[in-house]
């Protein structure tokens, strides 16, 4: 990768891991739920994750497998159901309710749940396949694949820790009447949106 094609492809990696989606969503709910420290983990899960689905599509394993209708039909779609699950969750966390179940509407992900979210997150599996198809190229794979996986590393943990440091610096404010329960509402609302838009768009 040239210097243009790596400052192009920084340029990329920061657009794709700021811009709203699943993994913001969750990041910026949990800092309002439960604190900056409680999101470190799905801080470092993701972006674990990520580089396992580009190192994959680098060798050539997503190509494969989203070429085939069936298995890419079944990652879109149990993807979309797993996000519109995540948005009923997030969007009840601001009830009294403490039943004891799991998820990120009563307690924050795990860094394993974090990277293993991440092959149910659609906005993932595109951004895996532009990387894949666009920087990582034919030539020099390991080092190109690397390279992105490093890069979209750093850029995943800043994205995060900024929308996490947002949610956590709301929490505050959050406590007064049923300001949190309005907050949740609309984080998983947004969500659902976004799985929605992904259902449709992809």
């Amino acid at each position: 990768m040239d210097t243009s094609g790596l400052v192009a492809f920084v340029v990329f990696s920061l657009v794709g891991s700021f811009t709203p989606g699943p993994n913001v969503a969750i990041a910026t709910a949990t800092g309002a739920n439960f604190g900056f420290r409680a999101t470190v983990p799905h801080i470092l899960g993701v972006p674990v994750g990520f580089s396992t689905m580009v190192a994959l599509a680098s060798l050539g394993v997503v190509g494969v497998l989203l070429a085939l209708p069936a298995a890419a039909g079944a990652i879109k779609w149990a993807g979309v159901a797993y996000l519109l699950y995540l948005a009923w969750l997030i969007a009840r966390a601001g009830r009294a309710a403490s039943d004891g179940a799991s998820g990120p509407g009563r307690r924050p992900l795990t860094f394993l749940e974090s990277a293993l979210f991440q092959y149910a997150n659609p906005k993932a599996w595109m951004l895996t396949v532009a990387t894949a198809g666009t920087y990582v190229g034919d030539r020099g794979v390991a080092a190109h694949a690397v390279v992105a996986c490093a890069v979209f590393g750093v850029a995943c943990v800043a994205s995060l820790a900024a929308w996490a440091w947002v949610g956590a610096a709301l929490r505050e404010w959050l406590r007064v009447g049923r300001r949190r329960w309005w907050f949740n509402a609309a984080m998983g609302l947004s969500l659902a949106a976004t799985a929605l838009w992904m259902a449709v768009a992809t």
